[in-house]
């Protein structure tokens, strides 16, 4: 993913809540052959799920790379460098390190040793063959960060370029932002990214996703963090006969627009229950 000068595409699963395996991991057949790479979440809003690493163990069996999302929220030190081990045991060698969703206060304790940036240092320290206490690892193996980021936030604060450079700069080989259908705020992060000096050793995949109708998209954009979608596209859903293909054309047309803007590597598609809308708008450009 790190050599290749092709756009990039990523796409997104979550474990069910089931003891079936199998059942997880099916979810991403139809990308086999199509993504790049497919990110497995980790318990996302704060929901229980079947082991991010189990079921990103099982994808990897079937040939597709994986990328292993990892929250601080809720895992220590040590648990958390048990699981990036476990990771590197099963070939798994790429990890979008967040924060997560924080729970409310009547949910369950967060732990939040370490925050996004945290376990980016994190991964650097395993990478060079210790652990945060100076224990040596056995057959020490690589692991590529990556980072999260919010188009929009670059738009409101000035700084906000220096803090995702900082994550850059402490090892992190990828960017992954939140969810963007904006052509003109995309354009604006592209020149950022160039005016502060964006290589080919680091790749930034901009978010977006096959929304499936109008209902979704509003609820999304109302109840989710650093999701903005337009009302332009709300009813563009809300009118169409097909609103699952519309979902899909949006993608289509966005990508088209963005394939050649200098910085932006590649997209990263996700959404509930989208493995199959993902693999179709990556089969429009394979």
């Amino acid at each position: 993913m790190f050599e290749s000068s092709e756009f990039i595409f990523t796409a997104e699963t979550t474990p069910q809540l089931s003891t079936d395996l199998s059942a997880s991991a099916g979810l991403v057949d139809s990308l086999l052959g199509l993504a790049d790479a497919i990110n497995v979440t980790d318990s996302p809003n704060c929901q229980t799920k079947l082991s991010s690493l189990l079921v990103a163990a099982e994808i990897r069996r079937k040939g597709l790379d994986v990328i292993l999302q990892l929250t601080g929220r809720d895992r220590n030190r040590i648990a958390l460098e048990s699981e990036l081990l476990g990771a590197l045991s099963v070939n798994i060698d790429k990890v979008l390190c967040l924060s997560g969703d924080q729970p409310p206060p009547d949910g369950p304790r967060a732990v939040n040793e370490y925050n996004g940036s945290g376990l980016i240092g994190l991964c650097a320290t395993l990478s060079d063959g210790a652990l945060t206490d100076g224990t040596k690892i056995k057959n020490p193996r690589p692991l590529f960060s990556g980072a999260a980021d919010d188009l929009y936030q670059h738009q409101a604060n000035p700084e906000a370029m220096s803090g995702l450079l900082a994550k850059v700069d402490r090892g992190a080989r990828f960017v992954q932002t939140q969810y963007c259908f904006d052509l003109e705020v995309i354009k604006a992060y592209s020149d950022r990214l160039m005016a502060n000096g964006k290589t080919d050793a680091w790749k930034v995949i901009v978010g977006m996703g096959p929304l499936k109708s109008a209902k979704q998209a509003d609820w999304m954009r109302k109840n989710l963090w650093g999701v903005h979608i337009s009302d332009e596209i709300v009813a563009r859903l809300e009118g169409s006969e097909t609103p699952v293909r519309t979902g899909e054309d949006v993608c289509r047309e966005l990508i088209s627009q963005i394939i050649d803007l200098p910085g932006i590597d590649g997209v990263h598609l996700m959404g509930p229950s989208c493995e199959r809308q993902s693999a179709e708008i990556i089969r429009s450009f394979r």
